[in-house]
């Protein structure tokens, strides 16, 4: 993986931090429930939804466009390895050893997907002083993804931005 960074050093970095961001904010059940439900019932990636959460604590602003990019960027890894694996854990669920393997596999595709969502966030700058960006990206990310209006989304978003604010 670190085969595809600059020699600049910026995107581990970034990854380290992110990845430790995703871990904090993960471990919080309601954060971990409306990416879930957002997942499930938006087809949503958890993922861009925790790296829009970081670049929000880092201030940076998510674009229509930027999203797009991001999403075509994690498109391969996604679709190949993250949601095939999501559907083999769910149907092992209570088969033991093979749901516990296919859980590790599924973690390990995500953290491949993150490595690549810092790589791509690793250029963003900071130019937001305010919380507003944590729910400014997400909304920018369910605009450009979700087949719904940001009304429909709008309160688990905002609940979703408040409890990333609180991440430190």
């Amino acid at each position: 993986m670190n085969g595809k960074y600059s020699a600049g050093g910026k995107p581990p970095k970034t990854l380290s931090k992110m990845w430790e961001f995703a871990l904090a904010a993960y471990s919080e059940p309601i954060i971990q429930r409306h990416c879930l439900y957002l997942q499930d019932h938006y087809q949503m990636d958890v993922n861009m939804l925790l790296a829009a959460g970081f670049c929000g604590q880092q201030n940076m602003l998510w674009s229509s466009p930027f999203c797009q990019e991001l999403i075509t960027l994690v498109a391969p890894i996604r679709e190949t390895y993250v949601i095939p694996l999501r559907a083999l854990r769910r149907q092992a669920e209570g088969s033991g050893e093979l749901y516990g393997a296919l859980k590790t596999a599924e973690i390990e595709a995500e953290r491949a997907e993150v490595a690549l969502l810092a790589n791509g966030i690793a250029g963003l700058t900071a130019v937001s002083d305010d919380d507003d960006s944590y729910l400014e990206n997400l909304l920018a990310y369910a605009a450009v993804h979700a087949d719904v209006s940001q009304g429909q989304l709008l309160s688990v978003c905002r609940d979703l931005a408040l409890k990333f604010a609180e991440i430190r």
